[in-house]
């Protein structure tokens, strides 16, 4: 194997104070970055919002796309040239609007087929949705009052296409097989926007009737049909933000002097949850890391370890906010990727201390620590290093949309390898300075 670093003898575990003092100081640095910048630079997936990519045919100063942004509606938006001159990034928070949408869709109409129904074993429903202010995401359907109905009650209609509009239609069936003849069906209907919002709800009724049975639905909501002036067309429909700002570039800039590359939009409920779900992914990997070095190694293996990676993705997380990278999901990717690699680091190393210490029975625990550390330290180096080499080439050409995964990750190859090698193995020596177990020579 390839080494750089032969019969080395540093005293790593003698320099670990320093260490400490390191890594406190990174670590206060971060704290400090992330308090001035008033949290980390959050992307759409956590904050909400719209990121859209527009593509000029001719170079554009930022200052007149601000403008025209502003113009827009949208006068907190963040402006960032993407690539080329002619290239900008726009990202528009939902905070910025104007209007906030707090109002769910409503239905509109409602019918079941056939109705009564006339021996049938099951019924067709069919719903329609419509929300002035925002996209419809789903319909559901309940055969018990919603503020009753347990999650298992409600379920979510079938789309008659996709979620994707203002005005949505869905449909379902009914089994009606033990349902009497006669007997009378409430089934509930309501609607969710893109925002999170729950427009209210209502019913349909339908009858039970047997075959040829002559039976009146005039005595119930047999249908729901309000006096709503929709019709399903482009003109009806909400444009998105990418399509407002297509026709305010357009009208200042002339016809086909834009085109928008890439539009990408959260909404902030979903963000929110997006953020939570984050948050668990994180200590989920790093409790999964646990388990495993404490049953291949030790308990206090394990322990070491896993202070050292909430020890770089803290420090990590500060280098982000010192370096103003935008936090999105595929941040937390480069995050768990991180988690990886350096847990992989720390276990080459303690199971090199481990050997040794079949090995070496005579010898000081310290010394043992020592001599594992500088064993692997050859190895270490190389491995951080080529892996650095291509997570720059992916920083410097890789392009804007790959730019924060690859920053995060030579952060964090950076400070896994000063982990494994500073970290770990020294919290172990400090604890069994402090309480010595029973099989291991301290002196």
């Amino acid at each position: 194997m390839l080494t750089i670093f032969k019969n080395t003898n540093i005293d790593f575990v003698g320099v670990r104070r320093k260490a400490y003092i390191i890594s406190g100081t990174l670590l206060l640095i971060g704290i400090i970055s992330i308090i001035v910048h008033h949290g980390l630079n959050y992307g759409i997936d956590f904050t909400g919002g719209s990121l859209i990519q527009v593509h000029f045919n001719k170079s554009i100063n930022t200052d007149k796309v601000r403008t025209i942004v502003s113009d827009a509606g949208f006068g907190g938006a963040i402006i960032q040239r993407f690539g080329k001159s002619n290239d900008y990034a726009i990202k528009i928070i939902s905070e910025t609007k104007v209007a906030v949408d707090t109002t769910g869709p409503e239905i509109v109409e409602a019918y079941v087929e056939p109705n009564p129904t006339n021996g049938e074993n099951q019924v067709i429903v069919h719903v329609r949705a419509y929300d002035k202010e925002s996209i419809v995401s789903n319909i559901q359907y309940s055969l018990v009052p919603f503020d009753k109905a347990k999650t298992e009650d409600i379920i979510n209609i079938r789309p008659a296409d996709m979620y994707d509009s203002e005005l949505e239609d869905g449909v379902f069936s009914l089994r009606t097989l033990g349902l009497k003849s006669g007997e009378v069906k409430n089934i509930y209907l309501r609607a969710i926007d893109s925002n999170g919002n729950i427009g209210k709800t209502d019913y349909i009724q339908f009858k039970v009737s047997s075959t040829g049975q002559k039976v009146s639905v005039n005595d119930i909501r047999s249908e729901i049909k309000k006096n709503v002036d929709i019709k399903k067309t482009a003109t009806e429909v909400k444009k998105s933000n990418g399509e407002i700002l297509k026709e305010a570039f357009e009208s200042k800039l002339g016809v086909g002097s834009v085109r928008i590359d890439r539009e990408d939009m959260v909404g902030p409920k979903i963000s929110k949850e997006l953020q939570l779900k984050a948050v668990w992914v994180v200590l989920l990997g790093i409790l999964m890391m646990l388990i495993y070095v404490s049953f291949r190694f030790s308990f206090r293996f394990g322990v070491a370890a896993i202070l050292a990676l909430f020890h770089d993705v803290l420090i990590t997380l500060g280098l982000i906010s010192l370096f103003n990278v935008e936090v999105n999901t595929e941040t937390i990717a480069a995050l768990l990727t991180l988690i990886g690699y350096s847990i992989n680091d720390s276990i080459v190393v303690s199971d090199r201390i481990r050997e040794n210490l079949k090995k070496l029975r005579k010898e000081n625990f310290v010394t043992i620590v020592n001599k594992g550390i500088n064993e692997t330290l050859s190895r270490t180096i190389i491995t951080s290093f080529t892996t650095f080499l291509v997570l720059l080439v992916l920083s410097l050409i890789g392009g804007p949309v790959i730019r924060g995964f690859s920053n995060t990750l030579i952060f964090g190859v950076i400070i896994g390898t000063y982990s494994s090698i500073f970290v770990v193995a020294p919290i172990v020596v400090e604890w069994e300075l402090a309480k010595p177990s029973r099989n291991l020579k301290m002196k």
